[in-house]
């Protein structure tokens, strides 16, 4: 993938369309920064998550393996995924 060419202007407006108007700016603003990330050099995004996971897992007082577990529950489908939002980086 060539972050450096991504364009995730209708990402961000399938994001807005989702949820709560301030969810859906975190989001975007949270995606901002990864991206940047992804484009400093893409292997650093698995470290990001791994350092974001443990961070929040800290803050709440759980491990990393419930956070993760409570985030998966909360997640999209796999079906709303490859239509809604994995043709965004075509």
């Amino acid at each position: 993938m060539d972050w450096h060419s991504f364009d995730p202007a209708r990402l961000f407006e399938a994001i807005r369309e989702r949820g709560p108007a301030p969810d859906a700016e975190q989001t975007i603003w949270a995606f901002e920064r990864a991206l940047q990330v992804a484009r400093t050099d893409a292997a650093f995004v698995e470290h990001l998550v791994v350092a974001s996971v443990c961070l929040l897992a800290y803050d709440r007082e759980e491990t990393p393996r419930t956070v993760l577990e409570q985030m998966f529950r909360r997640s999209i489908s796999d079906l709303d995924w490859n239509e809604k939002y994995a043709p965004f980086a075509l």
